[in-house]
């Protein structure tokens, strides 16, 4: 017997189910014990049945990274949300990144490991990075044009990303050893960036 065509509605709540399941997975196990028959037994379907909806490891992952980009997206519009100025937007964004690591360090680890195909062979993970970072890009671009900052709002972006993903990167290993806290050392760090990008009145 022929099997049924999916709709593409179908398709897609599988391969969401799918992704969340890996992602609880991983979450537990590590990486390492992600594979196609530990995600069906974790899910309760046939062992082949992941095939039929990603290629390989992979493209799971790629879609994992992709699901995982979407709650930070979530996290920085959230945060962003909470205040009204155009600066206590950018270090609300940066207050949302922080929980994000904080609350969900393994989706945060997927996200920016450092093995990883590059973004450009999955375009769904590389829109989803650019949809979070152009979202911070317009809110910095807000305060150039309102006067809170000058210089160019990528330019900024990069700043704060970079200092940040660093700080974030030493934390979720574990690596801040040398006598100040995550909770100690993000405030001024934030601080500094900005003010070293302040219009001068």
């Amino acid at each position: 017997m022929p099997r049924l065509q999916q709709s593409q509605e179908e398709v897609e709540v599988m391969r969401s189910r799918l992704s969340l399941t890996a992602l609880e997975v991983y979450r537990r196990e590590g990486l390492s014990a992600l594979s196609f028959r530990r995600i069906a037994e974790a899910a309760g379907i046939s062992h082949t049945l992941p095939y039929r909806y990603f290629d390989n490891k992979e493209a799971l992952l790629a879609r994992m990274r992709a699901d995982a980009l979407s709650r930070f997206e979530s996290y920085v519009r959230e945060y962003e949300e909470r205040v009204e100025g155009a600066l206590e937007k950018v270090q609300s964004i940066a207050e949302g990144y922080l929980a994000f690591a904080r609350e969900l360090p393994e989706d945060y680890m997927l996200i920016f490991a450092t093995e990883q195909p590059s973004p450009e062979q999955y375009p769904d993970v590389l829109a989803a990075r650019c949809r979070v970072f152009d979202h911070v890009v317009d809110a910095v671009q807000r305060c150039v044009e309102c006067g809170d900052l000058q210089g160019n709002a990528r330019e900024i972006s990069h700043h704060v990303w970079v200092a940040l993903h660093g700080l974030l990167s030493l934390h979720t290993a574990d690596q801040l050893v040398h006598g100040m806290a995550l909770e100690e050392i993000v405030g001024p760090l934030l601080q500094r960036l900005l003010a070293a990008h302040r219009a001068v009145g």
